[in-house]
């Protein structure tokens, strides 16, 4: 994530990003994110000639945070406790940069580098998913044919990328907090009936911290 140092330019990307995420990127301007910054306009144009150059910066950060969730299961003793703390590291992500996924075909039409980064993304989480799955298999927490586990890694992916949006659209949007919740629940839900009698058991005591 953003270092809070107390340079100006990481004083305005993080005031761009509470921005972003808070009211989107299309509807905040750079006098708007001077304001949150509490700097000059002309200072923050001599960090960043315009807002295509913030979107930019925040990218290189996301990148940065995303090649920490993507970094694949190591050993031959991956546990539901290791995807547990893979799933918050990937939450934590999303949710810092929620404005990316939020007005996404916008920033991807308008930025295309956004597009680029999203496609690379979502294939190397989908590829992560699969290697857990794999791994919590191999070592008895899951039982999932061969056939089930490329579609178990699509559907974890689309909830843990898109169960925002949905809520959004179904008018039960809720605050960050509570829809990382309600996404973390999901994805449990959706190992819990693959899971075998151990596994049942651990996926139900992670279930609770979520309720």
């Amino acid at each position: 994530m953003i270092t809070m140092k107390r340079d100006t330019r990481t004083q305005i990307l993080v005031a761009s990003l509470s921005l972003f995420n808070e009211q989107g990127e299309p509807n905040t301007t750079t006098n708007d994110i001077a304001n949150e910054a509490e700097i000059s306009p002309g200072n923050l144009h001599y960090h960043f000639h315009k807002k295509a150059n913030l979107v930019e910066a925040l990218l290189v950060e996301f990148q940065a945070d995303a090649r920490r969730v993507l970094d694949p299961p190591t050993g031959d003793e991956t546990t539901i406790d290791d995807f547990w703390a893979f799933l918050h590291l990937l939450l934590e992500v999303l949710t810092a940069y929620r404005f990316l996924l939020r007005d996404m075909e916008t920033l991807v039409a308008t930025y295309p580098k956004v597009g680029h980064a999203l496609k690379g993304f979502s294939k190397g989480l989908t590829a992560i998913m699969q290697l857990y799955i794999e791994a919590l298999r191999r070592n008895d927490f899951l039982e999932v044919d061969d056939r089930e586990v490329p579609v178990m890694s699509r559907n974890l992916v689309l909830i843990s990328l898109f169960s925002e949006r949905f809520d959004e659209i179904s008018d039960t949007a809720s605050s960050v907090d509570v829809s990382a919740l309600r996404i973390a629940r999901s994805v449990l839900g959706i190992l819990m009936p693959h899971s075998s009698q151990e596994g049942s058991q651990l996926i139900a005591e992670l279930a609770e911290h979520y309720r």
